[in-house]
């Protein structure tokens, strides 16, 4: 019998747009989302769960967050596992350690709690108690460590029913393809392929011209659904057309004018520009971005952030 599982999902940036701008840039890493889980033949269902949206599946939790871990604009997802209407502390407990591999070994732990609905015989501060005392007599191995503990329990108590986020997953981050406008690219080499990820990953769409090498086409694929379909924008009498595209990687300006598509009757014109994303960047970081585009689940974006932040 397969068992569906369930995320939360993290916007993360997106949070800080206006509301207008908020609204379609998440309706869009939806659409992209959804795309994509059809593309890999991944059953996904997306729903809402108090203001939170979530997605539920009965594939492979590595087929599922390998696919969220694809989907630009996702800052996080959360791993959610509901352990039934009992809210008994000791009953919980023993729940989260029935599975744990590493039940009486030393570790320490803390607990949070999210409370959501109408408040019952519990509020956040005394379930945490209640539950940290509970799995502290359950397996006299642990520890609390509210600092930097082995291992957080953080828990979702409904007035029915509690739940239990088991992981937190961070997401590629970025801005979901195609709405910040159209690049035009060729991709031929491994830094053209490199910097097209790294546009494509701000937001824009891109739309191979010339010599692309349909290796790299397939690849980039896997992070937008859509890739190659040129945006559409209304002029002032509401007649839709091709937006132009105002910005070119992998070739020079005078290669790219064909494909631009500016219309002649348009009132403003944005000038093209050349981008060059990887300026600067050393052969490890190359590898790196490499290796997260190949299989993001298990490679982050920066594997040394913290030499980005000291230099």
């Amino acid at each position: 019998m397969s068992v569906q599982h369930a995320w939360v999902l993290r916007f993360g940036e997106l949070g800080l747009k206006s509301k207008a701008v908020r609204r379609g840039f998440q309706k869009t890493l939806r659409k992209n989302l959804m795309q994509l889980a059809v593309d890999h033949e991944v059953p996904l269902v997306r729903g809402r769960e108090r203001h939170q949206d979530m997605v539920y599946s009965t594939a492979p939790v590595e087929d599922v967050e390998s696919l969220l871990s694809h989907t630009l604009g996702l800052a996080a997802f959360e791993r959610v596992t509901t352990l039934g209407a009992d809210t008994n502390p000791r009953h919980v407990a023993e729940q989260l350690l029935e599975n744990d591999p590493n039940r009486g070994l030393a570790r320490t732990f803390g607990v949070r709690v999210k409370r959501l609905g109408e408040r019952g015989e519990w509020n956040t501060q005394t379930y945490s108690a209640a539950l940290g005392t509970a799995l502290c007599d359950a397996d006299g191995s642990l520890r609390v460590n509210l600092r930097a503990p082995d291992r957080w329990y953080r828990m979702i108590l409904e007035p029915h029913q509690i739940a239990h986020l088991e992981t937190r997953t961070d997401g590629p981050g970025g801005l979901p393809a195609g709405v910040q406008g159209d690049v035009l690219a060729q991709i031929q080499s491994e830094d053209d392929f490199l910097a097209a990820f790294l546009i494509l990953r701000r937001g824009t769409r891109l739309i191979p011209v010339l010599d692309t090498k349909e290796a790299y086409l397939n690849l980039l694929r896997r992070w937008d659904p859509y890739l190659g379909r040129r945006s559409r924008m209304r002029d002032e009498s509401g007649t839709s057309h091709h937006r132009p595209a105002w910005g070119v990687v992998g070739m020079s300006l005078h290669e790219a004018e064909p494909f631009v598509m500016h219309r002649e009757d348009s009132v403003k014109t944005t000038p093209l520009c050349t981008l060059q994303p990887l300026m600067g960047w050393t052969v490890g970081e190359k590898e790196a971005l490499h290796r997260h585009i190949l299989d993001p689940l298990h490679h982050p974006l920066h594997a040394d952030a913290e030499s980005w932040i000291d230099g």
